[in-house]
């Protein structure tokens, strides 16, 4: 049976490995390891080269010292631009900037070291129009490189609401990417027809989980665990997808919870050996 925490960080001063121990523990399989922006790197032309190669130290500690399977997903962060315009860069600078970041990314997708492009997006806090529009173009070309290399891309916003899912499912259709190779990070439990076919990953409370549910099964789990000393178990603790697989199984069945780990099967695809088949 898979446990898959499809959205998770952890980081080099972090407890990395250890954390990912205690998952193995509650009974997780498989997690989706998701880059973290480090502004002590220089933002200099090996900046996302370094965090992505950091990311990828971290799969390697993963998979030596657990048996937990390790997806990779590797994108700019939505807040860099906001970063490098407060440091004295022109808008349409950081957005060449980033864009760079994201080719960088797809070409690890298409080279079969990561798995995914993200988290990648627009700021979940108010900023200029400026920053907005070009956050949109990038995560329109985001979309585009993840249809060319057949992988999902996963999405960092504002809290959703009815014009989130009308703008990613807008910008879907611009760059012909499938809704269902669209994930919504950090989302609500809106697993019905409001989410416009974009593919939730719902943060799993138990709250999340048991409303998701009233729903359907069309939905992925997280944790959004960060790894961050200074903020111990935020999101969620790295425990709580496996927790909430033994909860779904008694409450729901076991066929519950297969048909949600079937979502993650259907949607990374490209890696078929890391699900055993």
């Amino acid at each position: 049976m898979f446990v898959f925490d499809n959205h998770l960080h952890l980081q080099i001063h972090g407890e990395n490995v250890a954390a990912v121990k205690r998952f193995e523990r509650a009974g997780g399989t498989h997690i989706n390891l998701t880059n973290v922006p480090n502004y002590n790197y220089p933002m200099d032309e090996n900046y996302y080269l370094r965090i992505y190669e950091d990311t990828f130290k971290i799969a390697t500690e993963v998979r030596r010292n657990t048996h937990v399977k390790v997806l990779v997903t590797l994108g700019p962060y939505p807040v860099d631009m906001v970063h490098l315009v407060e440091n004295g860069w022109k808008v349409k600078d950081a957005y060449e900037f980033l864009l760079r970041g994201l080719h960088l990314a797809y070409e690890y997708v298409a080279e079969g070291r990561a798995d995914a492009i993200g988290e990648i997006g627009r700021p979940h806090f108010t900023v200029s129009d400026e920053i907005w529009e070009k956050s949109n173009a990038l995560i329109v070309e985001g979309m585009k490189f993840a249809k060319e290399a057949g992988c999902p891309v996963i999405l960092h916003t504002e809290s959703a609401t009815e014009k989130t899912w009308s703008d990613l499912a807008r910008f879907a259709t611009l760059a012909g990417l499938a809704k269902d190779m669209v994930i919504k990070h950090y989302s609500p439990p809106v697993v019905d027809e409001r989410n416009q076919g974009i593919f939730p990953s719902v943060i799993c409370s138990r709250k999340n989980v048991r409303e998701a549910l009233s729903q359907g099964t069309r939905f992925l789990l997280e944790t959004d665990f960060m790894d961050e000393p200074t903020r111990p178990n935020a999101v969620l603790p790295i425990e709580s997808v496996p927790k909430r697989a033994k909860w779904v199984i008694q409450e729901y069945g076991e066929d519950t919870w297969m048909r949600i780990m079937d979502n993650a099967r259907r949607i990374y695809a490209r890696n078929p050996e890391i699900w055993g088949e």
